[in-house]
């Protein structure tokens, strides 16, 4: 999957989860750019481990249960990195799930090429919708003003279901 594809997805997603959206992006595109900073040749190779990035979810979650410092930007960050190797995973070619085991979640997009725009497009088509409709799960921007008294009851319900701001 190409960049683009892979900040999108991370991003919307995170936002619906109530995690940081600029850190998820962030995170998605981490394990191609620690390729180039560490000097790794290969390309889904170790930084692509499906193993490590679960180890590090898993963690960055437990430290966010415990309300450590910095662990909701940890968990975005994570999570971000978790959304790459997945959407990875849907790619021909897959990831490793560790050391020369694959992971394929159907293998039917190839990137930069005509399958992954579709899949952007039924991404955007998808998932434009929630974000514009402020649809968090248990966390709304619009439920935190109506609860702080910043707003009231009839401009949430109208805020938080409108299209068109």
């Amino acid at each position: 999957m190409t960049w683009i594809t892979h900040i999108f997805f991370a991003s919307s997603t995170a936002h619906i989860l109530g995690l940081n959206p600029a850190i998820a992006g962030i995170g998605s595109t981490a394990p191609d750019w620690t390729e180039d900073l560490f000097g790794i040749k290969e390309h889904r190779g170790i930084t692509h481990w499906l193993i490590l990035h679960i180890s590090a979810l898993l963690f960055s979650l437990l430290l966010f249960i415990y309300h450590a410092p910095l662990s909701h930007e940890a968990l975005s960050f994570t999570y971000g990195t978790f959304t790459h190797i997945f959407l990875d995973a849907l790619t021909k070619s897959g990831v490793p799930a560790y050391g020369r085991t694959r992971i394929r979640i159907g293998g039917l997009i190839t990137t930069a090429r005509p399958s992954e725009w579709i899949f952007l497009a039924l991404l955007i088509v998808f998932l434009t919708p929630l974000l514009k409709l402020d649809v968090q799960l248990g966390y709304s921007r619009h439920r935190e003003l109506y609860q702080q008294g910043i707003i009231d009851r009839k401009e949430y319900m109208e805020r938080r279901f409108k299209l068109w701001e």
